[in-house]
């Protein structure tokens, strides 16, 4: 099994900036997402619903892999 590497310090915190940014990203296109499956909804649009949920779906997985790899296992409330 293959250990993480831990990157140079100097490096750490562009990474937590960039794993930010990307999640503020995503953020908004979930927000979207979210947004465009409650009109088709509420239009009673089965076939956008369906792919609004799995887009937003993927977004949520994408995110929280963004938070694991990019922020945890540090301080995840330090300053940007």
């Amino acid at each position: 099994m293959l250990d993480r590497v831990t990157p140079p310090p100097e490096v750490v915190p562009f990474s937590r900036d960039q794993s930010f940014d990307e999640i503020e990203r995503v953020g908004g296109l979930l927000a979207s997402y979210a947004r465009s499956s409650s009109e088709a909804a509420f239009r009673g649009d089965q076939h956008t619903l369906l792919a609004a949920l799995q887009q937003a779906r993927l977004c949520c997985i994408y995110m929280i892999r963004m938070y694991k790899d990019g922020l945890e296992g540090g301080d995840a409330n330090g300053a940007r």
